[in-house]
């Protein structure tokens, strides 16, 4: 591979997309620290009452995407960006499944990690958000993948730029227009 980080994480992701076996595990290893940061900020944003850390999202975000089939990542922020969508889809499986018990939902699981953060709290929030997001997502496609790169992610507007391959300003326009309409289904 070349000594140039991002040209690796690109080998890595064409690796991957080409069927390699081990591509997935090499690319999870070599963004492991910004696949936790983005779940740190995923889960400070969704979740206040029950114990899950980044380390452990990662883990399950590792566990989907070695279960679906192949995808295929333009770069390092598009690969950022579905492992995103893929941590936010599986918090809201969580909140869905605790919503759905009918005992022991008083009952918190524990993890080994030392950074918990707390869920539950807003999941009528959290579920709601998301089926506004599932219906900006009909409108146009592009207003729900800023929405989840800006909110879900905490992307910011070049980060989201590189993820959508549009320009920054785009991503400003689209950025408004989808909070105006998200604003509006959630009133």
């Amino acid at each position: 591979m070349t000594a140039d980080p991002i040209n690796q994480i690109t080998v890595m992701l064409n690796a991957y997309a080409d069927g390699k076996d081990n591509a997935l595990d090499q690319l999870i290893a070599a963004l492991y620290q910004q696949l936790c940061q983005a779940a740190e900020i995923q889960l400070n944003k969704a979740h206040r009452n029950a114990t899950l850390n980044s380390h452990d999202l990662v883990h399950e975000v590792y566990l989907k995407l070695k279960k679906s089939d192949h995808f295929s990542a333009k770069n390092r922020s598009h690969f950022l960006a579905l492992s995103a969508t893929a941590m936010r889809q599986v918090i809201l499986d969580r909140i869905k499944a605790k919503s759905s018990q009918k005992r022991g939902g008083h009952l918190f699981a524990t993890t080994l990690g030392e950074h918990k953060a707390k869920v539950d709290d807003n999941s009528a929030e959290i579920l709601m958000i998301n089926q506004s997001l599932a219906e900006l997502r009909e409108i146009d496609p592009k207003l729900a993948d800023t929405v989840e790169c800006r909110y879900f992610a905490g992307y910011d507007d070049q980060q989201t730029a590189d993820a959508l391959n549009v320009s920054p300003r785009t991503v400003r326009r689209y950025w408004v227009t989808a909070k105006n309409i998200l604003q509006k289904k959630m009133c």
